[in-house]
């Protein structure tokens, strides 16, 4: 059994009209605070080229994978970052959604762009052998739903719902921009999927259609069309313990009641020792961004 550590961040794209909110002001907080909870998988929502690039120098630690939304891979993205003492990457990429996945698009209703990134983890061996359990390997996908369109929310955890399963079978590359690298070498112990951690920043609370079409609480209904759903529970739902606030959005300095649209969520074959949405302030007092992260203890 491995035990594992994923946390979720949305860290505010580098707006220059955030006055003493700017990137360069709270960017050592989104740093130190991703650095003390030393998570297995840091996975972010939003950032752009260059804010991807102080993440990536400046946790050193971490493999950070993924592209921007653009065409030309900039743009805000929505990069993972994997621990390489513990874990190496054997896959990874990235599709729009859209109703042309495979393509940089804008699908439906969305205000922007949006897209999902996934990766394929599998423990790294040492001298003495792996250092996690074999048969530990596992996939992520991050995401961001679109803040405007409540069709483009809808139609994304439906894509997301027909992709996560081939995903997990190694079978394909999600309709991304890579090629899958080793089909289905999942080590995955003989079930033929590998475990599935989805994160993301969905615009929406528990309960609502976007979450009922990803999550395993029954068919949801859109007119005669009988949706499934990808077979997955929420991490605050299902976790033994749960601590923090109740919601995860901010204006920096308070806490705004009621919005937990940041979410971890899990294959059936994942167990959730604990949930937190964490409230730490950096040095200025100030929340590090205008989303709250969250962090899931899982087992695998």
């Amino acid at each position: 059994m491995s035990r594992i550590r994923v946390l979720s961040y949305n860290v505010r794209y580098d707006n220059r009209h955030d006055g003493h909110d700017v990137w360069h002001d709270r960017r050592d907080g989104v740093i130190g605070l991703v650095r003390f909870h030393r998570p297995d998988v840091a996975a972010f929502q939003e950032p752009l080229t260059g804010q991807r690039e102080d993440l990536r120098d400046r946790l050193s630690e971490y493999i950070v994978v993924g592209r921007g939304r653009d065409p030309d891979g900039e743009g805000e993205g929505c990069p993972i970052g994997v621990r390489s003492d513990r874990w190496r990457v054997v896959d990874d990429g990235t599709f729009w959604l859209s109703e042309t996945p495979t393509e940089p698009s804008t699908g439906w209703d969305a205000a922007r762009p949006r897209i999902a990134t996934w990766v394929r983890v599998r423990p790294r061996a040492s001298p003495e052998g792996p250092v996690v359990p074999a048969g530990g390997s596992f996939l992520v996908v991050n995401t961001h739903f679109d803040h405007a369109g409540v069709r483009a929310r809808r139609e994304s955890a439906r894509i997301l719902a027909e992709r996560l399963p081939k995903l997990a079978a190694g079978t394909g590359n999600g309709g991304g921009d890579e090629e899958g690298e080793d089909g289905g070498d999942n080590e995955d112990g003989g079930n033929g999927r590998l475990p599935v951690v989805f994160v993301g920043d969905l615009n929406c609370t528990a309960g609502s259609e976007p979450h009922r079409i990803l999550v395993e609480d029954g068919p949801t209904r859109d007119g005669e069309h009988s949706l499934t759903t990808a077979d997955l529970r929420d991490a605050a739902a299902a976790a033994d313990v749960r601590h923090g606030p109740s919601t995860s959005i901010t204006d920096f300095d308070r806490l705004i009641d009621g919005r937990r649209i940041d979410h971890v969520l899990v294959s059936p074959d994942v167990g959730v020792e604990a949930f937190a949405t964490l409230a730490d302030r950096d040095d200025r007092g100030r929340y590090p961004s205008d989303h709250l992260p969250v962090l899931a203890r899982l087992r695998l």
